[in-house]
């Protein structure tokens, strides 16, 4: 069994890396509208437990298998239609044989899994994988909860240099919580505007097929300010606003 988790790790690593990038569409409600009031460090910890919890599926589904196997044996008969995972623990024995080494199993899977992805050249080391997952799936749930009409949806919008602080609006300016991030309003630029900015910015940094993570910063040219878009994988340089 612990030979047939650790393969499945292995050959399903870009299926999984590709499901905690863009969250089923199932999850939508449950996921997106949850997530995009809340900082990255709290993403980070979702990630993480979405991992856990597909391992956890590996397990059960081969532990599942030696269950109908010996099910099998035991009645010489095939078993027919599908058991919930309370039915798979019924079975005697078999939690007693297994149980101790679950939890072991499940991080050397998950060491598997960040040793594969150091191995590959063109990788990039696991925690700057996982920061940009983060920022992924951060401009993918901004986007898509813009298609909302829930008026009941927070209207947090996270600053896109720090991460971390909350962008606020005054009469004059758009300022963040913690760092010095600020753009003068003029006369149309609004809170609901720069979040519409920044998810198209992020979307179609993605679109261009570019999974480094892009960074934010505020410049001022030709004696105007305003915030750019930059990635140095894709040579991408573009105001934002």
């Amino acid at each position: 069994m612990r030979e047939n988790c650790y393969k499945r790790v292995r050959e399903d690593r870009s299926h999984l890396l590709w499901n905690m990038r863009l969250p089923p569409q199932a999850n939508k409600d449950q996921s997106l509208n949850h997530k995009v009031s809340v900082p990255p460090p709290v993403l980070f910890f979702w990630l993480q437990e979405f991992m856990k919890s597909t391992f956890q599926d590996i397990v059960t589904d081969e532990l599942r298998k030696i269950n109908d196997s010996s099910m099998n044996i035991y009645y010489g008969t095939a078993t027919t239609g599908p058991r919930t995972d309370d039915e798979l623990w019924e079975y005697d024995g078999l939690q007693a044989a297994y149980q101790g080494e679950c939890e072991e199993i499940l991080l050397e899977m998950q060491r598997i899994f960040y040793e594969d992805i150091k191995k590959e050249p063109t990788r990039r080391e696991p925690e700057v994988c996982i920061q940009t997952l983060e920022d992924e799936y951060l401009a993918r749930a901004v986007y898509e909860n813009m298609q909302l009409k829930d008026e009941q949806v927070p209207k947090e919008v996270w600053c896109p240099i720090c991460k971390h602080g909350e962008l606020r609006e005054t009469c004059t300016l758009i300022h963040c919580t913690l760092c010095g991030l600020e753009l003068s309003r003029g006369n149309e630029v609004t809170l609901d505007l720069l979040k519409t900015r920044l998810a198209e910015a992020h979307t179609e940094h993605l679109e261009r097929g570019c999974r480094l993570r892009p960074k934010f910063c505020v410049k001022t040219r030709f004696y105007l300010t305003a915030l750019y878009i930059e990635c140095q994988g894709c040579s991408t340089f573009e105001v934002v606003i």
